[in-house]
């Protein structure tokens, strides 16, 4: 019988978007040829000319604003790792909400609270105990 902490069942049994395909740089800047009539060299010059730039104002510390894509930032943490912090645009939010294509796994589990997550832990383990936040415990049949 294992003993199982609350976060880390609903870090397992969370709806998450499944990972698409992996999209480079160079993909994008031969889309947007295609798109466009651009020509593909030129298309993926801008695209990584572009991506310097960026990188060279993240570097000084300013805020990249970019419209409709969203905000760039550097965040850090107490060791100063230095991370790119992004927020994507309302318009991009809307977009997602209104015409996600992607896989979701575990959408069954959208909406319940620590309780659910942890009553559906044991349906699916019934041998493990789940710890609660408050230190309580649950079993299966209990």
């Amino acid at each position: 019988m294992a003993q199982i902490n609350i976060l880390a069942v609903i870090g397992k049994l969370c709806p998450k978007v499944e990972r698409g395909r992996i999209i480079e740089l160079d993909d994008l800047a031969d889309e947007i040829a295609d798109q466009s009539g651009f020509d593909r060299g030129d298309a993926r010059d801008f695209a990584f000319k572009f991506a310097k730039e960026m990188g060279d104002h993240l570097k000084l510390g300013d805020y990249v604003k970019l419209g409709d894509i969203g905000s760039f930032s550097v965040t850090t943490d107490v060791d100063l790792d230095m991370r790119v912090s992004y927020r994507s645009s309302r318009v991009i939010n809307d977009e997602l909400d209104a015409d996600f294509k992607g896989q979701i796994v575990n959408r069954e589990n959208t909406g319940l609270d620590d309780e659910g997550f942890a009553q559906r832990w044991l349906a699916l383990h019934p041998d493990d105990t789940v710890v609660m936040r408050d230190g309580s415990t649950r079993e299966a049949g209990a």
